[in-house]
């Protein structure tokens, strides 16, 4: 009897050990928005060619990026897969307390991407991570080492692992499973630069067959306590942007506006009536650059657009507040009513912003700017649920500026 116990035994070894070995080593997890109002549970392996039950296999190793990343939708319990220190579960029924953060990627022909007084982003990472939110929004670019240009002609370099695991996963550290995420991209994600990598981590749908989009369409994530997120692809809209509708070096307006246009004529048709709205998106419509645009941060090709595809060339009404980044500084922008105020959110570790102007006198767009709150602190912001609406509060890294303090009630923005 002893003997056959230890055949059974060797057998079940033998059975579950290429099981084990095919999983590879848990190296990160983390829960985000899908696109359809659901939220997904994501790991990454280091190689491997299973997933474990029930997740499935979003992508398998490439010479790019030798690791298996998985996926799997999460319900009303929450999920603790082998290797995870702790379940992973939807944000609360009720969110209250938001964490958000932008632009972190190390610039490395700016930066010393080794010194984090030079790439503060890990120490940004390792705060917001204490700041206990339901929720965490990035509003992209999260790799600026993805071209031979932007790598200073350093390594890691390029869309591949070693490149996304540096500017990325490594730094963000606990944060990544702090909260579920809510993800934009950023035009440092389109095809030509790190579109690869968002694809295989970090947008809701499933990776394309060739492995890039230029552009996805806008999706709305319900979240109890804010009401709706509208998160909008807008890694194509620079002006400057070759990765969607190249010529002569430039983005064609001809092709861009036009398909703007439409993605905001689909984005008012995912605002429910009565709903408070919030607009989670990367290249703002309206900000201070530092080339000191009056009203834009290269960005006139979704200005155009608007106004093609919406009655005063303005967001929906529903929409209560734009969050954005792409400009390397913390920005708080009111305007006279029907715009919208926004929240730039560029200063999460990217080289700054230089010249930003202490205000800003002219209209934008033909609209009164009514207040103007600029920062180039390192940090992160968190947007706390108030009696009336929201407080928002820029948290800056010790040593690199100060802070900031707004309300945000009635459509209103005040600091």
């Amino acid at each position: 009897m002893k003997r056959i116990s230890f055949i059974l035994a060797a057998l079940l070894a033998t059975w579950a050990s290429p099981a084990r070995a095919q999983q590879g080593t848990l190296l990160y997890w983390w829960t985000q928005a899908g696109a359809q109002g659901e939220w997904l549970l994501r790991t990454v392996y280091s190689g491997g060619a299973s997933c474990p039950a029930p997740a499935a296999v979003r992508a398998m190793p490439s010479d790019s990026f030798p690791v298996l990343v998985c996926q799997q939708r999460l319900g009303a319990t929450p999920v603790q897969l082998p290797g995870m220190p702790r379940p992973a579960a939807a944000p609360p029924t009720r969110v209250q307390r938001v964490v958000a953060i932008g632009d972190t990627g190390c610039r490395a022909s700016e930066q010393d991407c080794t010194d984090p007084a030079a790439w503060p982003f890990a120490a940004v990472a390792y705060h917001a991570g204490q700041a206990k939110g339901d929720l965490t929004l990035h509003v992209g670019d999260y790799i600026y080492r993805e071209t031979l240009r932007d790598c200073g002609g350093k390594t890691p370099c390029g869309d591949n692992w070693a490149a996304w695991n540096a500017d990325w996963f490594a730094p963000v550290g606990e944060l990544l499973a702090a909260a579920p995420w809510v993800f934009a991209r950023g035009n440092h994600e389109d095809c030509t630069r790190g579109g690869r990598g968002w694809f295989l981590f970090f947008d809701p749908r499933d990776v394309p067959a060739g492995g890039c989009a230029g552009t996805t369409d806008p999706y709305a994530v319900p979240v109890e306590g804010v009401g709706t997120l509208l998160i909008m692809d807008t890694a194509c809209a620079p002006s400057y942007s070759t990765g969607c509708w190249p010529l002569n070096g430039q983005n064609d307006p001809s092709k861009a506006i036009p398909a703007y246009a439409g993605q905001y004529r689909r984005l008012s048709g995912l605002i429910t009536q009565g709903q408070p709205a919030w607009l989670v998106t990367h290249v703002p419509t309206w900000a201070r650059d530092y080339p000191n645009q009056a009203d834009s941060a290269g960005s006139y090709i979704l200005q155009a657009a608007l106004r093609q595809a919406l009655p005063g060339g303005e967001l929906p009404a529903g929409v209560g507040l734009s969050l954005v980044g792409h400009v390397h500084a913390w920005e708080a922008l009111d305007f006279a009513a029907p715009r919208t105020p926004i929240l730039v959110l560029g200063d999460g570790g990217t080289s700054e912003s230089e010249g930003l102007p202490a205000t800003l006198g002219s209209p934008a767009g033909g609209v009164a700017v009514e207040g103007y709150w600029p920062g180039l602190a390192y940090g992160y912001t968190v947007l706390q649920a108030a009696a009336n609406g929201w407080t928002v509060t820029l948290v800056p890294l010790a040593g690199t500026g100060t802070g900031a303090r707004c309300t945000l009630s009635n459509g209103q923005l005040a600091c």
